[in-house]
């Protein structure tokens, strides 16, 4: 049988405070028709369905279509919760729309099933925290004493599976949303993949032997762990800068039986961006020239600006006015170097008085910080800005 793997769709998210509600719904058009071309036969997502556990009315909706038009196509969906969503509120009405071919699964309880598709089994386990495994042991009456972890935790879960009958004789599929390392050595991460500090969630991949594909979200990189056979789909969109490089796919994956053995293979289908996110670097004047050279559709790019100026004036207004969806900049000149400062605040913290943001903005753009006599000028005239603008009021 064959199935399509992604993950970390991340509906609701925005960048450069943008909605990707547009970005998205490219992605699963494209994803919808990979599934029809392919002759897949079940469509896995494994996990952070949404961005937010509490998403936008926007992204539950574009969600719903997707997976209705899944169901009108007599295509099972075979979804678990990510550690962005709400179990609960992913999973909601579960049981019935499972009868459409919607499986979702977004909170570990009651007893373990397989979804089995063209006699291929589909273990989903959502999400789980130590906690959360030590509850469901108990209410299973399985001994929790060994969960101390998430490793241990999720080998508990995988261990419960493989003791079941159904586990034997037949191809077995796990899908799982957690970061999973081989015997220590880190998956390739990016900056917008919240992990525990200190990586203390981290999970060795031993815990999935036994099974014939491991289909992994959490890391937004397409890559393997160890294995070929344990993956990360990676997400479809780039969602932060430090996610420029990365080629962006789908995995297709195809699982058949000869003479009793279990083989598998994968292939990698590019996704085509509406907007790409991309780098920039030079001169502000370079830039600028760059940009007006572009057609008004590259022109909406996110992009990151790497300025390299050692006096750069009006930065983020003059490159908003070419680049609209200018995410990020960034300082690489003699200043910022010898500083080891680089980058502007991306988003003004309302909650931070004038004088902070104003000593935050001259550290960014000279590369020191105000001394003594500067600081007391900055804040006179801030008082005096702050005094006059009360009269006119």
């Amino acid at each position: 049988m064959r199935f399509v793997h992604t993950s970390d769709l991340h509906l609701g998210r925005k960048l450069a405070q943008m909605s990707l509600e547009r970005d998205n719904e490219c992605a699963l058009s494209q994803l919808k028709d990979l599934v029809v071309r392919s002759g897949a036969q079940a469509l896995v997502v494994a996990g952070d369905v949404y961005d937010s556990p509490n998403p936008a009315e926007a992204a539950v909706r574009l969600w719903d279509k997707f997976i209705t038009e899944m169901s009108e196509l007599g295509v099972p969906v075979l979804a678990v919760s990510g550690n962005h969503d709400s179990g609960a509120r992913l999973a909601v009405a579960s049981n019935l729309i499972s009868r459409a071919g919607i499986h979702i699964v977004g909170e570990l309880r009651g007893e373990v099933r397989p979804v089995v598709v063209e006699g291929v089994n589909f273990w989903l386990i959502p999400f789980v925290r130590p906690a959360d495994v030590r509850a469901w042991a108990q209410a299973q009456e399985l001994d929790a004493g060994s969960v101390v972890g998430y490793e241990s935790a999720l080998r508990l879960v995988c261990d419960y599976i493989r003791s079941l009958p159904a586990f034997a004789g037949c191809p077995n599929v796990c899908v799982a949303h957690q970061f999973i390392t081989n015997s220590g050595v880190h998956p390739e991460r990016s900056d917008s993949e919240q992990l525990s500090l200190g990586t203390l969630d981290n999970v060795d991949r031993s815990v999935f032997e036994g099974f014939d594909y491991v289909a992994l979200g959490h890391i937004h990189g397409p890559q393997h762990v160890g294995a070929e056979t344990i993956r990360y789909a990676g997400s479809p969109l780039k969602l932060s800068s430090s996610e420029i490089k990365q080629h962006k796919s789908f995995t297709v994956v195809g699982i058949k039986q000869v003479d009793g053995a279990t083989q598998v293979k994968f292939r990698k289908v590019p996704v085509e961006p509406l907007r790409d996110f991309r780098e920039v670097r030079g001169g502000v004047e370079e830039l600028v020239s760059i940009a007006k050279r572009e057609d008004e559709r590259t022109r909406e790019d996110f992009v990151h600006a790497v300025v390299t100026d050692d006096d750069p004036i009006d930065v983020v207004a003059r490159l908003r006015r070419v680049w609209p969806n200018l995410e990020q900049v960034t300082f690489d000149n003699a200043i910022t170097r010898a500083a080891g400062v680089d980058q502007l605040p991306k988003e003004v913290d309302i909650d931070k008085d004038m004088g902070a943001l104003f000593r935050e903005f001259f550290l960014a753009q000279a590369g020191k910080d105000l001394d003594e006599d500067e600081a007391k000028l900055v804040d006179a005239a801030l008082e005096k800005a702050f005094d006059e603008g009360s009269d006119v009021a």
